[in-house]
């Protein structure tokens, strides 16, 4: 399974209905109250997101198991780790970066 679910988009600007994502360091808004289901991603100082997430877009999606995507991918930028009600890991595959959200 492999199922878009939005898009992210860097800022540097507060967006509203923003929140505080604690420990990672970033203001994310809501993509499911977005008709194009778009997530602005705000980067702060000390985050645990590498420097090239910030300028660039994902495309996050859900899958049936991170492992297989990422073995997939040319790179593993944010290797698997706990968001919350779902597993996360960002990679590369062809100059883009993907989102990978697996269920718990």
């Amino acid at each position: 399974m492999f199922e878009i679910v939005h898009i992210g988009i860097p800022t540097t600007q507060s967006k509203e209905g923003e929140t505080y994502v604690s420990g990672a360091e970033i203001y994310v808004t809501p993509p499911e109250k977005s008709p194009f289901a778009m997530e602005y991603v705000r980067f702060l100082p000390g985050t645990v997101f590498p420097e090239a997430m910030h300028y660039d877009v994902h495309v996050a999606a859900k899958v049936d198991s991170i492992e297989k995507y990422a073995a997939l991918a040319d790179e593993i930028i944010v290797p698997k780790m706990d968001g919350g009600a779902c597993w996360l890991c960002f990679v590369r595959k062809d100059g883009a970066i993907i989102e990978l959200m697996e269920e718990k």
